[in-house]
């Protein structure tokens, strides 16, 4: 028999390739399946099922803001976006002055963005008003984006959001415009809170925009 026989692999050398080739498998099918996924999605128009408590608007409406909106800072003087409505869900509530009602709705909407947890960076909560004598609204909110002035780009902007005739500062509606700008949900004031929360972490869950 030749010197120069090459030795067989022995069962552990085959027991450690398949593990490899498993291994190389499972880590194609965990990175390439989410990606399969959203291309079934999207080829197919499929959107997860459920009940939804806001009221869909379709087709949706793209809200444009004016030249003044485009940097709108926060109260540390930090940039928020360079178009105010893209990368982050915005939760938006109108009203020509922050009453009873609004500011029922601002606490409401800072409770269930505080819930939202891990989610919370994924979306911002926006107030549009005429009102220019805030009452503290701004030191009880500090993370909430106060649109007030100039009184001409804030009625062109709340315009926007008249839905069927309404206007949205009477609707007494929370708004959900999207993070390509897009209005796309509207909650009456007969939503609860914990209703409108469902639908929020449903969106967040299922959309991969934001």
């Amino acid at each position: 028999m030749s010197a120069q026989h090459q030795a067989l692999p022995s069962d552990s050398d085959k027991q450690q390739q398949k593990k490899g080739r498993l291994f190389l498998i499972a880590m194609v099918v965990f990175f390439a399946a989410p990606l399969f996924l959203v291309m079934a999605m999207y080829r197919f128009d499929w959107h997860p099922t459920g009940k939804s408590y806001g009221d869909l608007i379709e087709p949706v409406v793209p809200i444009k803001l004016t030249e003044v909106f485009q940097d709108v800072k926060t109260t540390d003087t930090t940039v928020l976006s360079k178009v105010l409505w893209h990368d982050k869900w915005s939760a938006v509530i109108l009203a020509d002055k922050c009453e009873t009602v609004c500011k029922t709705r601002l606490h409401d909407a800072r409770q269930i963005h505080a819930s939202l947890e891990k989610d919370m960076n994924r979306l911002q909560r926006i107030l549009i008003t005429n009102q220019q004598d805030l009452g503290g609204l701004q030191e009880q909110y500090p993370d909430l984006i106060i649109l007030n002035q100039p009184s001409a780009d804030v009625a062109a902007l709340a315009k926007q959001f008249d839905l069927n005739g309404v206007s949205s500062y009477a609707s007494e509606r929370v708004f959900m415009v999207d993070p390509l700008g897009n209005l796309m949900l509207s909650y009456s004031n007969e939503v609860k809170p914990v209703e409108m929360r469902k639908d929020w972490v449903r969106l967040l869950k299922y959309s991969w925009a934001g």
